[in-house]
């Protein structure tokens, strides 16, 4: 697992994190032909806020990894552009909008949580997934916040996608780093994060 995790993430990481530069998409789609989508948008660098913003290390590689362990569609970011290239207007351009999603990011805030999930600004009383996929965090022994703060979505594929579509169909997952650090956590990856995020995608097959 982890030796396929690094070569994965090699193609992310190259060129300084701006990934394949070569490629002739921003975004590839994995197409599974799955209810559930996975999504890293921040798996090379960034355009944002008119400055280069740095990636979400190692959410292309676990998004590839899990998609392809669990035949669940994803959709990854490609390399880095100059210009502002949102994955919700890759989905809609590419008509993929009636999916559910879960949006991986990672974040390195001190605060006291392992996990935030993201829903925006509605209710989480009747969110769809949301209270089994935090109860499924749980059993990993991990503290999870449900909106915290600074991890709502507002601004990311959740917000953009509940703009566009008045739907609760994103949830933004953020990782803080042990959970994503195949290099120097590998233990952590390969006995909590992979096999969480394999019983996550589960919940969408039932």
């Amino acid at each position: 697992m982890i030796e396929i995790l690094k070569k994965y993430n090699e193609f992310y990481h190259q060129n300084c994190s701006h990934g394949d530069e070569t490629s002739s998409c921003v975004y590839k789609f994995y197409d599974k032909g799955t209810k559930l989508i996975l999504t890293a948008p921040h798996s090379t660098r960034i355009f944002i806020n008119q400055k280069e913003r740095f990636s979400d290390l190692y959410t292309g590689a676990i998004t590839q990894y899990v998609g392809e362990t669990t035949e669940t569609s994803a959709i990854i970011r490609q390399k880095y552009v100059s210009y502002k290239a949102l994955i919700s207007d890759f989905i809609t351009d590419s008509n993929l909008q009636k999916h559910y999603f879960l949006d991986i990011h990672g974040f390195e805030k001190d605060i006291p949580y392992d996990i935030c999930l993201g829903i925006g600004e509605m209710d989480k009383n009747n969110y769809p997934y949301l209270q089994e996929i935090a109860q499924i965090i749980q059993s990993f022994d991990l503290r999870v916040a449900i909106n915290h703060e600074n991890y709502m979505g507002l601004h990311g594929l959740t917000g953009c996608y509940q703009k566009m579509y008045n739907k609760p169909n994103v949830i933004q997952m953020e990782m803080r780093r042990h959970l994503r650090d195949f290099y120097n956590n590998q233990e952590n990856v390969q006995k909590i994060t992979i096999p969480m995020l394999e019983k996550i995608t589960g919940l969408y097959k039932l």
